[in-house]
């Protein structure tokens, strides 16, 4: 793919609620497209203990948002629905390439660093319970938490969340999304662990995509490339654990089915549904790169 079209093309991101514009943000800043359309279910929010049939429920609504929206692309910016429905969405849209955010257990695992803790939701923690080398730790109530504090997210009590560990762990990966809008506390209370969270990859995958192949846009699917998940099983630099401050107060806004967009680092973000302008807020909040509003 030429790279102004590669450029061109607008991806699309769905999350339960808000803990996707962790996702959004590192596409944002480093990603070589122009657009994103995001689309944040946050009146459902958290997915973390919904089934697998309310869980693919949930997501296809989301993606075909997204694709009406004008999404070529869509990035499943929650580690629930990446891990737990990703295959029954593509067979759902044949059409649109969508990618999921893993939590890189396969790289902290390769990297050696041991002891290592994965945080994540039910849904998430149970897919990893007998990986050699990981624990998996559910956290039911802190995506919860987080999204009820989008704007005050210093009153977010991470320490009463976790429960006693038998040791300090070496490595932590971050297997929610949401989390990642708290990472500071995390690295305050595991301040010698390294940290994982799987945003770069996804990114490394969907640029990757974009680089290599036309064919899918065009209705000839690659197999092999599409269904690469976000961790190779290749060793890679660390990647960290992104941290926003929040810096204002404000109660949830619903405005049925909104949009409102604005330009952060030089790319147009889309926000759609009854918590657009909720979302849109939440990223100018966190956001230091905001250079247009309309």
């Amino acid at each position: 793919m030429a790279e102004q079209e590669r450029k061109n093309v607008k991806i699309g991101f769905f999350d339960s609620g808000a803990g996707g514009l962790s996702v959004l943000d590192c596409f944002v800043k480093n990603g070589s497209f122009t657009e994103a359309v995001y689309f944040g279910d946050n009146e459902n929010a958290p997915y973390g203990g919904k089934n697998k049939r309310e869980l693919t429920a949930l997501a296809a609504e989301g993606v075909g948002r997204l694709t009406a929206a004008g999404a070529e692309i869509v990035v499943l910016a929650c580690g629930t629905m990446s891990v737990n429905v990703l295959s029954e969405l593509r067979e759902i849209f044949p059409q649109t390439p969508i990618f999921g955010v893993f939590p890189p257990v396969e790289r902290c695992v390769l990297e050696g660093t041991r002891p290592a803790v994965l945080f994540a939701t039910p849904a998430t923690a149970k897919e990893y319970k007998n990986i050699p080398g990981i624990t998996a730790i559910a956290l039911p109530f802190l995506a919860a938490e987080i999204e009820d504090h989008l704007f005050s997210l210093g009153k977010v009590c991470l320490k009463k969340h976790l429960s006693p560990l038998a040791e300090n762990p070496s490595a932590i990966v971050i297997g929610c999304t949401h989390y990642a809008l708290i990472g500071d506390r995390f690295k305050q209370m595991f301040p010698n662990a390294r940290f994982y969270f799987g945003a770069k990859d996804a990114l490394r995958n969907v640029e990757e995509f974009l680089k290599n192949k036309t064919a899918f846009l065009h209705g000839n699917a690659d197999e092999n490339l599409l269904n690469q998940n976000s961790d190779h099983f290749l060793v890679k630099k660390e990647v960290g654990v992104t941290t926003f401050d929040s810096k204002s107060n404000r109660n949830q806004i619903i405005l049925k089915n909104s949009t409102v967009f604005g330009y952060f680092y030089g790319k147009k973000v889309n926000f759609i549904g009854n918590s657009a302008l909720l979302n849109f807020d939440a990223y100018t909040n966190i956001c230091s790169n905001l250079t247009k509003i309309q």
